[in-house]
């Protein structure tokens, strides 16, 4: 999956919130090859269906150029992003044309239940012609995220030549009678239609198949894109043709990458509007070869619906090509953005594993929602993408990411599979991306979400802007110059009259924090000049009550708060005694793993008494919060 749609957000905050129209982005599911060695070379792509007839009217079907020098296992694996669940439904059945007769087999794989690799359940009975393949997994229950497909083991192989096979629609049901209906589709490998434009089809053999990305860098990461084998004897015109719509109404400008080995003009089409149709070359010339473009077409001119789009990636008029070329396009993106889209960030990843138990040869990974290459949370071990370089003499694992800006979530894991994650369940950590950067974990080290508010009132507030500025690391900077990073910026709360600004931050780990506010640009801008500093100890997700803009921490940061406010006994069994010295906004006592077990609201000086028999034995911590912001955390026993 891409990261088409977090770009989309992106263009939201710039365009006014017009939506914009994925038009297409040609993806399918990742078709991991199973080959066996230099002498193999079997490929896969998405091609027009040279077979319409029967049971596949499809207009898309996979080709697969099986060679000779091929493993009887040859096929693909392919990590879903939505697993498989076999635990009603329990029959595969895919579409396949073939022109020989040998044994087909499926594959379920990383399920609780353990794999299966299963020939059909009948045998393949005819040739030249669609048949549906149906595989039995009665015998097995729950999720599956990897499938495999081998439709031709023959074992050992015996071919004397290449040989192509088609498949199609791979779904999912409980009803072993071939041809019955889908419950859940896996793949059908439908794309919007793409008519050819031809000269004369007896010399002009241009075609256009759907194929892996041959350069998954930079500004695509797709997995799948257009390749456009551009003949020689074709027309300036060469491209395709859709009867696909798009809305000009509000989004005006075309967006589409191009991968091409020579520089030369490009046209987009739109057609069968009531404002007329309208064909225009890019904004700007095409300027770079070897590499994806985002080239970019304006239709302002025009409103409403066009049922028909046409795009031509190398219009030279007359054409004095004298030998066929490759074009690969991908991503048709209507927006309201002349601008091309930006090339992704370059981002580091690093890991440190010491004292993770890692064991001699296992290795580490990156799962999370990423999408491109590094796939949507796809498990660890299947996707190498996501694999960790390491270790370097500090335990140092590294990852290298092109990423687009937005939000990610995501873990490390030791391992293949599930079970070697840091920890199990919630949270995730996560990571805004503005910019490249360089970012550096501590294994098994959960990161925190913190809410801190300041009442600016009374503080001469001018230009702003109001931010927060620590060690808290990460994307928020260690000690970043004031008004010099964006993720340390605060908001207005509502209603604005109160003065309030705030910030949620998601930190790379629990910990201790030393902060201060500031309102403006630079160092001159505090609440005050040198120290103290603000100081809170932060164990799970918290949200601080207000501070006060250019109230000293004097009195009560932690190291004042240890002095007015006593616990006992400790170790404690039924009755935990507090005395405070000063108002109290909140006392929360938490388990070892971050659980609330009691919480306390507005406390005034004085002595309370707090009933804890009911707690099971064990480590327990309590965390006082000062009606000023203070905070101090003491570790309990209870027996």
């Amino acid at each position: 999956m891409k990261k088409t749609l977090l770009i989309f957000i992106m263009l939201l905050t710039v365009v006014g919130f017009s939506k914009a129209q994925l038009v297409t982005d040609f993806e399918v599911i990742k078709m991991n090859l199973m080959l066996g060695g230099s002498n193999d070379s079997s490929i896969m792509s998405v091609v027009p269906n040279p077979h319409v007839s029967g049971i596949d009217s499809s207009n898309w079907v996979v080709k697969f150029v099986r060679d000779k020098d091929g493993v009887p296992w040859g096929g693909f694996w392919c990590p879903l992003v939505t697993p498989i669940d076999v635990t009603v439904n329990k029959y595969v059945h895919v579409k396949v044309w073939k022109s020989i007769i040998s044994p087909i087999k499926f594959k379920l794989q990383g399920g609780a239940a353990g794999d299966l690799e299963t020939f059909s359940m009948n045998p393949q009975a005819t040739t030249g012609a669609w048949e549906d393949i149906v595989f039995n997994f009665t015998s097995k229950t729950g999720t599956y995220p990897i499938v495999s497909f081998m439709p031709d083991f023959e074992d050992p192989v015996t071919l004397t030549q290449d040989i192509v096979i088609y498949f199609d629609d791979i779904m999912v049901n409980n009803d072993s009678t071939p041809n019955s209906a889908a419950v859940t589709v896996i793949a059908d490998y439908e794309i919007i239609p793409l008519n050819i434009m031809l000269n004369d089809p007896a010399t002009d053999s241009s075609n256009m198949t759907l194929v892996p990305n041959p350069d998954p860098t930079q500004l695509n990461l797709s997995n799948w894109v257009v390749k456009f084998v551009r003949d020689k004897d074709g027309v300036p015109w060469g491209g395709f043709w859709s009867p696909t719509g798009v809305d000009v109404t509000t989004n005006k400008y075309m967006h589409v990458k191009v991968w091409k080995p020579r520089i030369s003009p490009i046209k987009f089409k739109i057609a069968g509007g009531t404002a007329g149709d309208l064909e225009t070359f890019s904004i700007a010339p095409q300027d770079s070869i070897g590499t994806w473009e985002d080239m970019v077409f304006d239709f302002s001119s025009k409103t409403g619906a066009y049922p028909t789009i046409s795009f031509m990636p190398d219009f030279e008029d007359p054409l004095t090509l004298t030998s066929d070329i490759i074009i690969y396009y991908d991503d048709i993106i209507l927006n309201n953005d002349p601008n091309p889209i930006p090339p992704p960030f370059q981002v580091v990843m690093k890991v440190d594993m010491h004292g993770a138990g890692l064991t001699a040869g296992q290795l580490v990974y990156l799962a999370g929602d990423f999408g491109g290459i590094y796939g949507t949370w796809n498990q660890p071990g299947t996707n190498t993408n996501n694999q960790m370089t390491g270790p370097g003499t500090d335990s140092i694992y590294t990852l290298t990411m092109n990423l687009e800006a937005g939000t990610y979530n995501f873990k490390f894991f030791k391992g293949t599979g599930w079970d070697g994650g840091e920890w199990t369940g919630d949270p995730n950590r996560k990571v805004t991306i503005t910019g490249a950067t360089t970012l550096t974990y501590k294994w098994g080290l959960k990161p925190a979400v913190a809410t801190f508010k300041v009442d600016m009132k009374g503080s001469g507030l001018t230009t702003g802007p109001v931010s927060i500025v620590g060690n808290f690391g990460g994307i928020y900077g260690t000690w970043s110059v004031p008004g010099s990073n964006a993720a340390d910026s605060m908001t207005a709360a509502l209603p604005v009259t109160d003065s309030i600004y705030t910030i949620t931050m998601t930190l790379d780990s629990i910990g201790t924090y030393a902060f201060k506010f500031f309102d403006g640009q630079g160092w001159n801008t505090g609440e005050w000049t040198g120290d103290p500093n603000r100081s809170v100890t932060i164990l799970k997700d918290t949200t601080f009550a207000v501070f006060k803009w250019g109230q000293k921490p004097s009195g009560i940061n932690e190291i004042s708060l240890a002095g007015k406010i006593q616990t006992y006994p400790n170790p404690v069994k039924d009755v935990l005694n507090i005395t405070t010295s000063i108002e109290l906004n909140q006392v929360v006592i938490t388990n070892i793993v971050g659980q609330d077990v009691f919480r306390l609201d507005n406390v005034s000086p004085g002595r309370r008494a707090i009933n804890i028999s009911e707690l099971t034995n064990g480590m327990y911590f309590i965390t006082f919060y000062g009606k000023s912001g203070g905070q101090l955390t003491q570790k309990i026993l209870k027996y």
